[in-house]
């Protein structure tokens, strides 16, 4: 493979210079290898892979503009270090072989694992149940059973009796709720919710981070469903959309995927409409409204890390709760905005190396990063 050829391709790439099918057909390249869950082992497929990344790429027609000036970004193999470990590594040192000697992430003597799916659920009588760390959600009805069907528990709860879902930092986990709604949970996030909706409305309260995809009620009825949080409530009838409601932060966003939100301000009892691909920033008694990305903000749903011009404070925030460590920082926060995919599912190692390849030093201490 043109190694050198391909290297240029990720700089175009990572500096905003590549447009048009180039940077299209190599970001579903990056999304599929980040989906697939099955990295190549070997050099030798690994050569084969970016083979065909860069033959695929040369057949489109090439669309390189100046890279536009800006804040530093992931270094050039950034985007493939980003996507699964195996490809990552092995594209280091095809694309950096002066580096060979770089030990490998893997074998560090100081890292941190990733997170995983861990929950706990709080029943109305007060028991917890320590939910099961190799199932992906559970499912609310009658019974409480996993996605599979396996049973967690026999629900004995009257109608009006609430559960509490809470997910502790670096945890996940998915629930379908009783009337068909699907909600995922972030790290360190709280869902109290009924255990059937009986009045005209479904109503459940956030606290972090939730993806809902609202179903309409089995029975045809236009029941609005409500998600509060403690500085706003979002209003829906049946849609898909993201809250980031966590109470140390001082912002809370909204993002709209499909379908039609009402965000109201609690402080400034003003309401907001959001259309598709909007998001709304509320900050005390003050909203604003921006169009993004929403894939990008909905990427933690996926397993992936997708930062667009974020800046460093907000994308440690999602780092320290993923990994459950203290950040902390020996000098000022660093002040550069970051753009790159990253898959959940690799060690801490592996972003420590980005930082330090972006002209961040960092180091682990046990349950610690370091910032110089």
């Amino acid at each position: 493979m043109d190694t050198e050829k391909f290297d240029q391709l990720i700089k175009a790439y990572q500096q905003g210079g590549l447009t048009g099918e180039q940077k299209i057909l190599l970001d579903r390249w990056f999304d599929t290898l980040a989906e697939s869950h099955t990295p190549a082992s070997t050099p030798e497929q690994l050569e084969k892979l970016g083979q065909r990344i860069l033959e695929q790429l040369e057949r489109q027609p090439e669309k390189v503009e100046r890279h536009r000036q800006g804040l530093p970004r992931w270094l050039p193999y950034a985007a493939m270090l980003l996507i699964l470990p195996a490809l990552g590594i092995a594209y280091y040192y095809l694309a950096a072989p002066e580096r060979s000697s770089v030990t490998p992430i893997s074998v560090l003597e100081h890292d941190v694992a990733p997170g995983g799916h861990r929950a706990t659920l709080q029943l109305s009588s007060g028991r917890t149940i320590d939910l099961s760390p190799d199932r992906e959600g559970i499912v609310v009805g009658s019974q409480i059973v996993y996605l599979d069907g396996t049973e967690v528990v026999q629900s004995a709860q009257t109608d009006t009796e609430s559960q509490v879902l809470t997910t502790p930092r670096g945890g996940t986990y998915q629930i379908t709720l009783s009337d068909g709604t699907k909600v995922w949970l972030n790290a360190a996030s709280t869902l109290r919710y009924p255990v059937r909706f009986v009045a005209a409305e479904r109503v459940v309260e956030l606290d972090g981070e939730g993806y809902f995809e609202v179903s309409s009620p089995p029975d045809g009825t236009a029941w609005p469903f409500r998600v509060k949080t403690t500085q706003q409530t979002v209003e829906v009838l049946g849609t898909q959309f993201n809250v980031t409601a966590y109470s140390d932060e001082a912002e809370t966003r909204t993002t709209l995927v499909e379908g039609a939100v009402r965000v109201i301000n609690l402080k400034a009892n003003e309401a907001s409409r959001l259309r598709p691909g909007e998001q709304s920033i509320l900050h005390a008694s003050q909203t604003e409204i921006r169009k993004v990305n929403p894939q990008t903000v909905i990427a933690w749903k996926n397993g992936l890390f997708h930062f667009d011009d974020t800046p460093f404070s907000q994308m440690i925030k999602q780092i320290d709760r993923w990994y459950d460590i203290e950040v902390q920082y020996r000098g000022a926060v660093p002040e550069e905005v970051f753009s790159g995919k990253m898959s959940k599912n690799v060690n801490l190692g592996v972003f420590v190396d980005f930082l330090k390849d972006s002209g961040v030093r960092s180091h682990i201490s046990g349950r610690k990063l370091i910032v110089e």
